[in-house]
This record gives structure tokens, sequence and C-alpha cells, in this order.
């Protein structure tokens, strides 16, 4: 059953999203200017992990419920 889910493609499509301009960008791009190149590189470097955590765990749940009941 959990062959059938496309974990490359789920991926990939999270990356896109996180890499899409938005509250993220003007985040970083504002600590950069106030405090940084090394600050507005932790942050980044910080969204970057919480967003990748955060998109595997939802993609795993959701191919968990969708192997749970097939009618979803």
């Amino acid at each position: 059953m959990l062959l059938d889910i496309n974990l490359p493609l789920i991926l990939i499509a999270a990356f896109v999203a996180g890499a899409s301009p938005g509250a993220a960008t003007l985040a970083i791009a504002g600590t950069s200017m106030a405090s940084g190149r090394t600050s507005g590189l932790a942050l980044a470097s910080g969204i970057t992990a919480g967003s990748l955590i955060w998109s595997v765990s939802a993609a795993l749940g959701l191919g968990v419920i969708i192997t749970r009941s097939p009618a979803l």
C-alpha cells in the first residue's frame, strides 16, 4: 500500500511551495538588511528546515489517512 505513495513528487511540490515568495521571504530580507548576512542565512536555514519537516510530516500523515481509507 505505501508503495503507491509518490513521495518524491510530494517533496518537489513542497520545495516549489516553500521557494515561492511570501512572508518568509520578507522576514529573511528584513533580517538580512537589519542584522547582516549571517543572521539572514541563519533565519533562512531555520525556515527551510522547519518547512521541510512540516511538509514531510503532512505528506506522511495524509498518506496514512488515504491508505487507511481509500474512499477519501
